[in-house]
């Protein structure tokens, strides 16, 4: 696999001088990545991240200790240039370099790992969601985004899901393609099997569900499921939030909890290692406000109470 950055190669000089070395480098990195079966997103973000440390270093990484991963750290804190969770990608990128392929010690008592605020995810209401998909007119796209809804996939999984992981004898989704390379079973819904059914007929799949311009053996790429959602939010102005096609996954969850679906069993569909990740929708659910009896009104003699005596 081909690691490209936007800025200057890695180790420019030494490739000038030492070609040797810098392939000696790559091949290392390649080599740990691939040990641990690290996704081509975090290899990708791993490797800007070195190189990023590298430019600002002006030398060669190996070269650098403690301090000089503080100053970079502290950098790209205050320089108003790396988003929160960039820095801690970066963190975990370094730590990475350091310990796996330099065998350093990584002194965790003096590199704290950065804090990201907690952000809630966007979610729509439930009269929303058909809004959206009314205003997606290719056939094609609009199941992409209703299949996200109804099964709670993430974009990577949903492009990933092959004929065969519709399993409509035991009305199930098989995700094989799961974060970490975990797999899990969702209930699959009969409105979205007869779509699903009439999608077949008209597209004619042969491997994927969503099959790329390529055809056979290709899927949908990610990025042009999240143009599906610009194009979406152009068409559907009086909707005001700013939605992506991951923000259907958390609708999923969240209208699972306000229909009364045990947060267990969400965990389960949603994936998730941590049940931490899961609460986090309780925090955006739509609560029965109206039903809610105010404490107030169940009070023993409070009409006595309410008069002036």
């Amino acid at each position: 696999m081909a690691f490209t950055s936007p800025k200057t190669s890695i180790f420019e000089a030494l490739i000038k001088n030492n070609i040797y070395y810098y392939d000696k480098f790559k091949k290392r990195f390649e080599q740990e990545v691939t040990l641990r079966n690290l996704s081509a997103r975090t290899r990708k973000s791993y490797w800007w991240h070195i190189n990023d440390f590298q430019q600002f270093l002006k030398k060669d990484p190996e070269q650098s200790g403690i301090e000089e991963l503080r100053g970079y750290f502290q950098s790209m804190l205050s320089d108003g240039q790396h988003k929160p969770g960039s820095v801690k990608m970066g963190y975990y990128a370094l730590k990475f370099l350091f310990t796996q392929i330099y065998h350093k010690e990584w002194a965790a008592e003096y590199l704290p790992t950065p804090k990201t605020a907690k952000t809630l995810p966007l979610v729509l209401a439930k009269d929303e969601v058909p809004d959206v998909l009314s205003v997606i007119p290719n056939f094609k796209h609009r199941m992409v985004i209703m299949f996200i809804y109804s099964t709670g996939a993430r974009v990577s999984e949903c492009v990933n899901i092959k004929l065969t992981d519709i399993d409509s004898k035991r009305m199930q989704v098989n995700i094989q393609e799961g974060k970490g390379l975990k797999q899990r079973k969702v209930p699959l819904s009969p409105v979205l099997l007869c779509a699903l059914r009439g999608y077949y007929k008209e597209y004619k799949p042969q491997y994927y569900l969503f099959e790329g311009a390529g055809g056979k053996g290709t899927h949908l790429g990610v990025s042009a499921v999240r143009e599906i959602c610009q194009k979406a939010r152009f068409r559907a102005p009086h909707i005001k939030k700013n939605f992506t096609p991951h923000t259907f996954r958390h609708c999923f969850a969240t209208h699972l909890l306000e229909q009364g679906t045990n947060l267990l069993i969400i965990q389960r569909l949603m994936g998730h290692a941590d049940l931490s990740n899961t609460l986090k929708y309780l925090h955006v659910q739509q609560l029965g406000i109206e039903q809610v009896v105010n404490p107030l009104d169940n009070l023993n003699g409070v009409e006595a109470l309410c008069r002036n005596k």
